[in-house]
């Protein structure tokens, strides 16, 4: 398989502008737990702001196309090829999006395994399917090269480390605070904070990979 016939199959790689590889995304109307927190006043997903790429259609229209590719045969296959081709040794899972079920995780797992030079970031909600997982094939400390962040759902909240612990997955939550990004990288290094919403990083992540690391056991994410 060439990377023309990946792209055709797959629906193709994201490209932002934080992130210091591609990622991939699918409509965010279809996280299952997240559509439901977007009804709840202070969590996480009140106000996603991922929903803002519905507004551009063409970007829209390659999400659905990515979500419709996921129960093809040759899915695994064709990520694969597009990872290899990018030679980056780190890609994120949904930047926009989660977990579909089960199915969609364990083809996700195998791409990580047949892609051993790439660290994977996953961030996900679905606590549900990460059990369904486990209670199927144990839990996910045996990937060394998948970092699953289970995401805690409300702003402010503690991150769900006993939960993560269980399931052999590290955590994150949404930190909320006035002038949180004014402090300085040594603070929120300290405070294993997220830096890029500060002044130097803009918006990025530059040399930070801590999102990749497994020994960060919780990050914070300055609310935005």
């Amino acid at each position: 398989m060439n990377v023309d016939e990946a792209k055709e199959i797959t629906g193709g790689l994201t490209t932002t502008s934080k992130m210091p590889c591609k990622s991939y995304s699918i409509p965010s109307g279809a996280c299952f737990t997240g559509t439901r927190l977007k009804k709840v006043k202070g969590s996480t997903c009140e106000h996603c702001y991922t929903y803002r790429y519905a507004r551009y259609q063409h970007v829209l229209a390659k999400q659905i196309e990515r979500i419709r590719s996921i129960g093809n045969p040759r899915w695994v296959e064709a990520m694969v090829v597009l990872l290899k081709n990018e030679n980056n040794p780190f890609f994120r899972w949904h930047d926009s999006g989660d977990l579909q079920d089960v199915r969609h995780l364990e083809d996700i797992v195998e791409v990580t395994r047949q892609t051993p030079e790439i660290m994977h970031w996953l961030p996900t909600l679905e606590t549900r399917i990460l059990y369904k997982y486990a209670n199927l094939h144990g839990t996910f400390e045996q990937y060394k090269n998948l970092v699953i962040r289970l995401s805690t759902p409300m702003v402010n909240a503690k991150a769900n480390i006993g939960i993560a612990h269980s399931l052999g997955v590290v955590s994150s939550n949404v930190v909320k605070e006035k002038n949180l990004a004014k402090n300085t990288l040594k603070v929120l290094d300290q405070r294993n904070i997220c830096p890029a919403k500060t002044e130097k990083h803009g918006g990025k992540c530059l040399d930070c990979r801590k999102c990749w690391n497994k020994e960060h056991l919780v990050i914070g994410y300055v609310y935005h």
